[in-house]
């Protein structure tokens, strides 16, 4: 991707305006929070590189920018959550005010093209709605991504895909004139999905892709994700987590493993993780299902 000058980013930000800069890259798709340092006016400028678009979400309540198009400027105010969109098949210039806090992802345009033949591989010319708009969707699926920006999380490979994933597939059936035809639900899994629960078995004890998937079931991602969603009415990721659970309550029986070797033996990325997800899946702690249930614990 093309930048303006080597003291600027690909989004033509320069990194003394930034009081932070994280990043989390995919294959193709890179997830990005840009905080600016100060609420002084900078201008920003990108020449047209037909990579794809970047859309961000404002998570601060006082930004403002003068968009030009031509000779013309156009001033849009973001408050929490509010949305813009850039194409960068055009060129962008901007100048910014108020200190701005957004989380970003950028996407190719192949990314909307259906990976499979399940409708008309039709690139869409335009995804777009109005600068500064909110979308509940949106939302939701970006402040998913936000914990592990920030480092407040742990990197999820597979849960950052399916996010991914289900963000382009919302904004193609959203905003581009494409849908795709579900395919028949079958009552039992298919080859595929067969194939597929192995390797997540496979998988318990460590991270997996929905990429590292796909590439051995010799399928598109794509095409992947939505027969899973379609056979088994989950995600992978949600399939791997209930797995996982289950083969902590297992060895939470054994008192001579402790709460840490468990979520290390099951694949959380720490005893906090395990805990918090066995909560959800059966309303109470580790420590308490195994005083009830499993025996007496070591620390």
């Amino acid at each position: 991707m093309t930048v303006v000058a080597s003291s600027r980013d690909r989004l033509g930000c320069r990194a003394t305006d930034l009081a932070r800069d994280e990043e989390v890259a995919l294959a193709d798709i890179t997830f990005l929070r840009k905080t600016s340092a100060s609420e002084s006016p900078v201008k920003v400028e990108t020449p047209p590189s037909g990579q794809g678009l970047v859309l961000g979400m404002s998570l601060g309540e006082s930004h403002w920018r003068d968009i030009r198009i031509g000779k013309a400027a156009h001033r849009h105010h973001f408050q929490r959550n509010s949305l813009y969109l850039r194409d960068f098949e055009i060129a962008y210039r901007a100048e910014l005010g108020g200190q701005f806090d957004f989380l970003l992802v950028e996407i190719p345009w192949n990314r909307f093209l259906p990976q499979d033949d399940t409708g008309p591989r039709v690139m869409p010319r335009r995804i777009d709605f109005e600068t500064g708009v909110t979308d509940p969707t949106v939302t939701h699926l970006l402040s998913a991504i936000q914990p592990m920006l920030s480092g407040q999380q742990p990197t999820d490979q597979l849960f950052i895909d399916q996010v991914a994933e289900a963000l382009v597939t919302y904004l193609r059936h959203r905003y581009a004139a494409i849908r795709i035809p579900a395919c028949r639900r079958e009552r039992t899994p298919s080859p595929l999905i067969r194939q597929a629960l192995e390797i997540l078995r496979d998988s318990l004890d460590g991270n997996v892709s929905l990429d590292d998937i796909a590439r051995r079931c010799n399928v598109s991602r794509s095409h992947f994700y939505q027969v899973f969603r379609q056979e088994l009415g989950c995600t992978p990721h949600e399939w791997l987590m209930r797995m996982r659970v289950e083969q902590a309550r297992s060895l939470l029986r054994r008192p001579e493993l402790t709460l840490a070797e468990i979520a290390g033996r099951c694949g959380f990325s720490d005893q906090s993780h395990f805990t918090r997800s066995f909560n959800r899946r059966f309303g109470m702690s580790p420590g308490r299902w195994r005083t009830e249930y499993g025996g007496a614990a070591t620390a």
